[in-house]
């Protein structure tokens, strides 16, 4: 699954990994995760294969595939990992992708804040609203938010792209996992030819509130971005 975190691959990847014929490995790149299981020295060829070893389950894994992201920590350009991928067997795809940017960004901040990612819906939302510096959003290195934009925009193409002609399901949060990530989770099984098990979503949105409640600088945010095509994205509506 290609995406850019904090889109609702979180939700969708617990779902798949309760599912009895899938080993879902999640985002085996993030460096904190590499450390962990300890293949900081292996090829991710190497290591891939080693983690599908010894399973007949299918394997599936996920890469935040933009420059800032996954490319950095790699050293491979968006070419490069579609050639990691074809060198270690995947044969069928997922994008998902979140057409808010601004609402990606905030769920970000909010996470970074509260130094915890994702909430049960046992736990309640946060409600501690957050402040975002347009000119320095931690989005790998820091950058202006407009040029996250632009790197979140430019990315969704180039990678539509590169999958052009191979098996793949392009999946938008908004439309498959926002109100019911079963909507997402049956497609990837229909893609993969199982049948959907457990559909139930044991997690929560981190930031369903209004944008005005979770920016105590919405109107500077407001500002830059009026007149600009990513307007729409100050609009009140949900997120995770």
């Amino acid at each position: 699954m290609f995406h850019v975190g904090r889109c609702g691959s979180t939700v969708v990847a617990e779902m798949l990994g309760r599912h009895n014929a899938v080993t879902w490995d999640g985002e085996v790149f993030e460096p904190a995760v590499r450390r962990k299981i300890g293949f900081e020295d292996l090829e991710p060829d190497e290591f891939l294969r080693e983690r599908r070893e010894g399973t007949d389950d299918i394997y599936g894994f996920e890469i935040k595939y933009l420059p800032s992201h996954h490319q950095r920590v790699l050293g491979l350009d968006l070419d490069g990992l579609i050639a990691l991928t074809d060198r270690v067997g995947v044969s069928h795809y997922v994008t998902l992708h979140r057409h808010n940017y601004l609402r990606r960004v905030v769920s970000g901040a909010i996470g970074r804040e509260r130094r915890r990612w994702h909430r049960t819906h046992a736990e309640p939302a946060p409600t501690a609203a957050v402040r975002l510096d347009p000119k320095a959003v931690p989005f790998g290195p820091r950058q202006t938010l407009l040029a996250t934009f632009e790197e979140m925009k430019t990315g969704e193409a180039d990678l539509e792209t590169v999958l052009d002609g191979r098996s793949v399901l392009h999946l938008v949060y908004e439309k498959d996992v926002e109100d019911d990530p079963a909507v997402a989770y049956r497609q990837i099984c229909d893609l993969i030819g199982v049948a959907s098990e457990d559909t139930e979503s044991r997690l929560g949105r981190t930031g369903a509130a209004p944008l005005t409640s979770l920016l105590t600088n919405f109107d500077e945010i407001a500002e830059l971005l009026t007149g600009t095509e990513y307007e729409w994205m100050l609009d009140k509506q949900t997120a995770n």
